[in-house]
Formats: C-alpha cells, sequence, structure tokens
C-alpha cells in the first residue's frame, strides 16, 4: 500500500471543507452584496438632496460628506442628538441673522460633538456660532454602538479605525438584517416614509405622529437614569474653550422636553448647573410653565418634539434666562406637583 495516498477519510474531510468553505464564501457575497445594493445608511450611495426613508440613515457621514465640500457656506452650527436635528435653521438665521447648519444626529453624544467640531475647525471652516441643544434627560455617555446607524465620517475619526469598524459592522449580522428588513418594508409592505431629511441645510423631519398625553407632574411612568454630569461638564468647557479660541461663540438650548420630565430630573437639573458655573451663564428655554409642554400634539413621541416648539424657545430675548433662573424655576413647578 502506498503510504502518500490519501486515504478515503482523508479525501472526504477535505471535501467538506472546501465544501464548508464555499458556503462561508457564498454567505458573505452574499451579505456583501445585499448591504451594497439595499445601502440602508447611504454610505455606498450618499445623498445630497431632500430625501425620504422608511428608516433612519446615517446621518452623521451624510451630513459630514455635505460639509465636506460646503462648509464655506455656513457661518453657525446646531448641535446635539435627534432632538436637535428638528431645530429649524430657517428660523435660527431669522433670530441671530447667521447662516445655519443643522448637525444634529441620532443618538449624538458631547464626545462626538468635539470631535466633528475639531474636524471643522481644521478644516478652516470653524463656525462664528455654536448652538449646543442639551437635555437633562440625556446626561450619559452610552458606548457608541459598532453599527453603521453611528458610524463617524472618516475624516473625523482617522481613515484606519473607519475602515476597521466599518468592515466588523458591514459584514455583521446586523447589517444585513436592516437591509433586509428595509427591503421587505419597501418591495412588500410600501409603508409612508417616517424621515425627511434636507442635505443642504441639514434639517431633518420626522414624518410621524402619536396620541400623546403628558401628565403636569411626574407619575410612575418617568424613570430616571444614572446621569455623569461631571464627563458631561468636562465635555462642556472642551467645547467652549475650543469656540473660544476661535473667537467663536457658544449658545446652550435647553431641549423643550414635556415638563414632568424636566421636573422629574431637579436634582440632576441643580446639580449640572452648579457645574456648569463659570462654563456657560446663560441659556435659551422655553418657560416651564408653558402649556406647550403640556400638549402631545407639539411632540411626536415622549422623546421628539416638533420643529415648532424647537423654533418657539429662540423665538424671543426674553427665553435666554441664567441658570439661576430657570433652576427657580424647575423648583417652584415641583413644589407644586407635592
Amino acid at each position: 500500500m502506498n503510504m502518500n495516498q490519501p486515504n478515503h477519510k482523508d479525501l472526504t474531510a477535505r471535501s467538506f471543507l472546501r465544501v464548508m468553505a464555499g458556503v462561508a464564501i457564498a454567505i458573505a457575497l452574499v451579505s456583501v452584496g445585499v448591504n451594497y445594493f439595499t445601502d440602508r445608511y447611504y454610505v455606498f450611495h450618499p445623498q445630497d438632496g431632500v430625501f425620504e426613508e422608511i428608516l433612519e440613515p446615517n446621518s452623521r457621514v451624510l451630513k459630514a460628506t455635505y460639509l465636506d465640500e460646503n462648509c464655506e457656506q455656513f457661518d453657525a452650527t446646531i448641535f446635539g442628538s435627534s432632538r436637535a436635528a428638528v431645530y429649524p435653521t430657517s428660523e435660527f438665521n431669522r433670530v441671530f441673522g447667521t447662516r445655519t447648519y443643522n448637525f444634529g444626529v441620532a443618538t449624538g453624544s458631547l464626545p462626538g460633538i468635539l470631535a466633528r467640531l475639531e474636524w471643522l475647525a481644521g478644516r478652516g471652516c470653524m463656525p462664528g456660532r455654536v448652538f449646543l441643544a442639551v437635555s437633562i434627560d440625556r446626561l450619559r455617555f452610552p458606548d457608541r454602538p459598532n453599527d453603521l446607524l453611528r458610524k463617524e465620517y472618516p475624516a473625523i475619526v482617522g481613515g484606519a479605525a473607519y475602515q476597521r469598524e466599518f468592515l466588523l459592522s458591514y459584514l455583521g449580522s446586523d447589517a444585513l438584517v436592516s437591509n433586509v428588513r428595509k427591503l421587505w418594508e419597501k418591495i412588500i409592505e410600501d409603508p409612508a416614509s417616517r424621515f425627511r431629511y434636507h442635505m443642504a441645510t441639514g434639517d431633518a423631519e420626522y414624518l410621524w405622529d402619536r396620541e400623546l398625553e403628558f401628565p403636569a407632574c411626574p407619575d410612575g411612568s418617568i424613570s430616571t437614569d444614572a446621569v455623569t454630569i461631571r464627563q458631561f461638564v468636562d465635555y462642556i468647557r472642551k467645547i467652549k474653550e475650543l469656540a473660544d479660541s476661535y473667537g467663536s461663540g457658544l449658545t446652550l438650548i435647553w431641549n423643550p422636553i414635556p415638563k414632568a420630565e424636566q421636573i422629574a430630573h431637579l436634582q440632576d437639573a441643580r446639580n449640572l448647573f452648579q457645574a456648569l458655573s463659570g462654563v456657560a451663564d446663560d441659556l435659551y428655554r422655553l418657560p416651564v410653565t408653558d402649556e406647550r409642554l403640556l400638549d402631545g400634539r407639539n411632540f411626536h413621541d415622549r422623546g421628539h418634539f416638533k420643529p415648532e416648539l424647537g423654533s418657539a424657545v429662540i423665538a424671543s430675548d426674553e427665553h435666554r434666562v441664567s441658570l439661576e433662573q430657570l433652576t427657580l424655576e424647575l423648583e417652584q413647578a415641583a413644589q407644586l406637583c407635592h
């Protein structure tokens, strides 16, 4: 018997390994193909005009891509989360005499905002005025999930880091499931769009409404999250120092969330405003007694207000108050709930 001749078991094992390798390659190709052609996040097929979507795209990359080519057109920028994305830039232009771009993005965090601002400064496009929208119920720093919805623009995080994270996420199951879902919804269910984006201004419109009723005072339906005030203030300080170094102004905007939500976070607000002393003196806010903060018609859902409410925050000079005054307003409103 020839000892060099492979036996039947060896041939079977090799055939099995070849089949498994072929299956793995085929699955990878199908996954990449679906992700590329569907492109839920507009990574491969960026949009620079007005478009509507069923599922939320990666507004980080889309907006940064537009600013990379057009940042010299603007002298003011709105930063914040998906809440801030609905502040109408036309109203900011009218009130402040600016040319404003809305750089609000889904689950926007202060570290990400600082990175985007540093990127703009490095490009010679540091905005003359920085509008920073904050919310008392969003004082936390969650780890950024490794998915395409929150993928940063390559020039902001660095090409190598972006490519590594891109491959890890785009070859993963999450992207495939999301894109298959998009295909199913578009082809089979054909639902109405839920988002409209205007890339030339950064404005976003949320195309859904819910029947909402808000309590005047905190109740069992409102929960508070762990907060990281020290980190939060540290990043606001860094953003202000960067703005100051370029002669830019920093303006804080207090997001108009429902009244009961604000009262529920009263102690966090006290601690935040005390820590901000010396970093920021005042901000724009809608008075906590404003009836519009109780009217569900002014909100898309509990977490997102409508553009009209966002416009109201900056509509009057009387809405710019000291941190001490806002603290007093919240305390007085809380006392009425006892």
